[in-house]
């Protein structure tokens, strides 16, 4: 629906709107993306078919008669290492450079699809449809899916071997030096990630609730309201977090990155950050964008947390300005004599009348501008 259905309706909508208001002499240039990816790499999908599909928008062009409303460009968009559509065997990149292929950064890519919209090449599409091919040469290379699996179990290997002779390497440093020895430090500074785990109740079996099978037929089971889950929401956040705080007086790492993530003091990230091209997955600070580790979570956020949940005095900046140490409060007085006059609006001068009756005097002033109202004994 994405790559194809709705590109061709959004192409239609916009040839209709043009012959609706006339206008054949300014022709949108519409850049296709295409792809060298016709199936050869396997586990995708539709995505072959659908990109096989969209080049016979090259044909409609004419067959249809788009010209004059649409001008069309189709850009054979290449391996593109750092997306998220090849993420997962970005791997491999260097490794299918040296069968011939041409492979792309983010940056280079743009670059040459921007290039399609040149005037001159935009003027060129004006005739009819332009076929650009930066495929760099992936549509050659025979047997891809194969390739591509035989390059992983390789770097798969080297990579197991690696870890082996590091970890052979470590035991070794510990054994010889000092336990603040280089290969021990290897080890070690890795920061480690959050464990998040969600305990939820072992569901029982058929035949764990033997007991209860006398029950069966006593009620319309049409008629039963069934409970399937239920929540929390506190002070303390959910169930979770608030029971770490009544159990243990402190909120595990686990505990602090959900509350401050229910609290938005951090959001996740799986793509590239702000200003660079490298992909990131991991947590970065609401505010500033940076990425913070999970070990770090804690440390930088336990205290404003701690400050700012649970049961507590109202917050005016959390209550739309509403200041607890601002209440007014209505307080009942005796009053031993006749109070001094004071002046008043008309309209107060009348609830102050209404409200207590013989208990107060109303006048009002010379000039009529205001009334004077006196409070008895």
């Amino acid at each position: 629906r994405v790559i194809l259905t709705n590109v061709l309706r959004l192409l239609g909508a916009i040839k209709a709107a043009k012959e609706r208001t006339r206008r054949a002499t300014r022709p949108s240039l519409v850049v296709l993306p295409l792809s060298p990816n016709h199936g050869t790499i396997g586990g995708d999908g539709l995505y072959g078919e659908c990109k096989i599909a969209l080049e016979t928008v090259l044909n409609r062009w004419a067959s249809e008669g788009w010209e004059g409303h649409l001008s069309v460009a189709g850009a054979v968009i290449g391996w593109t290492r750092g997306t998220g559509l090849v993420s997962g065997i970005s791997l491999v990149a260097q490794e299918v450079e040296a069968l011939g292929v041409r492979t792309f950064s983010t940056r280079e890519m743009a670059f040459t699809i921007l290039g399609l919209l040149h005037p001159r090449l935009a003027k060129t599409a004006h005739h009819g449809p332009v076929w650009a091919d930066f495929g760099g040469g992936m549509e050659r290379v025979r047997d891809l899916s194969g390739t591509l699996k035989r390059i992983r179990e390789a770097i798969d290997f080297k990579s197991s071997v690696r870890r082996l002779i590091a970890g052979e390497d470590a035991f070794t440093n510990d054994a010889i030096r000092p336990r603040n020895a280089a290969g021990k430090a290897l080890l070690t500074s890795m920061t480690p990630l959050a464990k998040h785990q969600h305990s939820f109740p072992a569901a029982r079996d058929y035949d764990g609730l033997a007991h209860l099978h006398d029950l069966q037929g006593m009620v319309n089971l049409d008629k039963v309201v069934v409970v399937t889950g239920y929540g929390e929401v506190s002070p303390h956040g959910n169930a979770e977090t608030r029971w770490e705080v009544e159990a243990y007086g402190e909120l595990s790492v686990e505990g602090c990155i959900e509350l401050a993530w229910i609290m938005g003091l951090i959001r996740h990230v799986n793509g590239p950050l702000p200003g660079t091209t490298k992909h990131y997955t991991g947590w970065v600070d609401a505010k500033s964008g940076d990425p913070v580790r999970d070990a770090d979570i804690k440390p930088r956020y336990d205290e404003y947390i701690r400050t700012h949940t649970g049961i507590r005095l109202i917050e005016p900046e959390l209550a739309l300005g509403y200041d607890p140490a601002k209440k007014q409060v209505l307080r009942e007085v005796q009053i031993e004599h006749d109070m001094e006059p004071f002046e008043a609006t008309a309209e107060d001068a009348a609830a102050y009348k209404k409200s207590n009756g013989d208990r107060v005097d109303v006048w009002e002033n010379a000039g009529g501008a205001s009334w004077s109202v006196r409070f008895l004994k």
